[in-house]
């Protein structure tokens, strides 16, 4: 038992220990960096795949979201029954039809007459 508890057997566990524990942290470190870049990798390919299913991506292929009176329109009844259509396309809005926002600000301003 004496000769376990001299300093040089002390000295020798700790180094190694110390050894192993440097390993242990250094493999550690770089499965961690390992497992970060592939779940960035799979993050930015769902990203991807995202970006091709959202109707941005089908507006950019040229074709258009269609809304009657606020709602996404689906067939040509719907159409028919709106009293405003609105078309989205990849550059912008279109309305159609109703009455636009700035004919409804020139109405509801007063009449100031004719000063002549």
């Amino acid at each position: 038992v004496a000769s376990r508890l001299r300093p040089d057997g002390l000295l020798r566990d700790q180094t190694r220990g110390a050894e192993a524990l440097t390993d242990r942290a250094r493999r550690l470190n770089q499965a961690m960096r390992q497992q970060l870049a592939a779940s960035q990798d799979r993050l930015a390919a769902l990203e991807r795949v995202r970006q091709t299913l959202g109707y941005e991506a089908t507006l950019r292929r040229g074709y258009a979201v269609v809304r009657g009176d606020g709602a996404v329109v689906g067939t040509k009844a719907e159409a028919a029954k709106a009293t405003r259509l609105e078309l989205q396309f990849a550059d912008g809005r279109l309305t159609v039809g109703g009455k636009s926002a700035t004919a409804k600000r020139a109405k509801s301003e007063p009449d100031q007459g004719s000063l002549f």
